[in-house]
């Protein structure tokens, strides 16, 4: 008896371990940037242990410091892809299927291309979409975990004092050797 209440309790840790698999990551999850750099962020799907037709997802992230350029889909996702609604800093229903191709195990999602467009930091938060759920190849609804991102972006660094006087320094010697020369 006691054999079976362990088999049991074993096979409910599973089954619960399996179901919190499915991740849906931003990777890398820390970006480091400075303002003006354009840079891409995946989107990553893991643990997926049934093949999957497709799925959706919402995006938030700080407007006054990311702008978001663009959302493009890997050729996998044949069938059909929308880049969502973009209103400021989030970006509702971002969706990809696929019709003759179904996905499972890891697989990327997507890649978001952004511009750091002032200091600070600035989550990249991903959450369900409920118009468009992760569906399984039994067009049943597929439970996902999102993990969101960081990204911080630093003012363009200023030149050193070090460097500063040794452009001055290097500025002096030609006005000097210059000088020499016309006189």
């Amino acid at each position: 008896m006691k054999l079976n209440q362990t088999l049991i309790a074993a096979a409910v840790t599973l089954a619960a371990f399996a179901a919190q698999a499915q991740t849906v990551s931003v990777s890398p999850s820390v970006t480091s940037v400075h303002i003006g750099d354009i840079f891409t962020v995946d989107l990553l799907a893991t643990g997926f242990p049934d093949k999957i037709f497709g799925g959706g997802y919402n995006i938030a992230f700080d407007a006054s410091i990311l702008q978001l350029d663009d959302i493009t889909f890997p050729a996998s996702w044949e069938f059909l892809v929308d880049k969502g609604t973009k209103v400021g800093g989030t970006v509702s229903d971002v969706f990809f299927n696929t019709f003759s191709a179904p996905i499972k195990g890891d697989f990327l999602t997507s890649t978001l291309k952004f511009k750091a467009i002032g200091s600070g930091t600035s989550g990249i938060t991903l959450s369900e979409s409920p118009s468009f759920p992760f569906g399984d190849e039994f067009s049943n609804a597929v439970s996902v975990t999102y993990v969101g991102g960081v990204v911080n972006v630093a003012a363009v660094p200023e030149p050193g004092p070090v460097a500063l006087m040794l452009a001055g320094m290097g500025a002096v010697g030609f006005m000097a050797s210059r000088r020499r020369r016309q006189g």
